[in-house]
């Protein structure tokens, strides 16, 4: 049986889950062909608990890279 809804909040859900994954996706994607050798990550839980992922050789790595990524978000703001 297939069930049809026409909540639009319920289309941009899906959608915005399709969206992460497919993020999650091109990461793997990346991992995978070498080119991504450490990373920094910052989610948001649905219940508004923000989450940091990394994998890094130490900490100031990780802060460098959470920093890079804050101002490459910000210049692109700017535009």
């Amino acid at each position: 049986m297939n069930v049809i809804s026409i909540d639009p909040k319920d289309k941009e859900q899906r959608k915005l889950k399709a969206d992460l994954l497919e993020i999650l996706d091109d990461i793997r994607e990346q991992i995978e062909q070498g080119n991504i050798v450490e990373f920094v990550a910052v989610s948001m839980c649905d219940d508004g608990e923000p989450q940091i992922h990394s994998l890094v050789s130490d900490l100031p790595t990780a802060v460098g890279l959470f920093e890079l990524g804050k101002h490459m978000i910000i210049q692109q703001e700017a535009y």
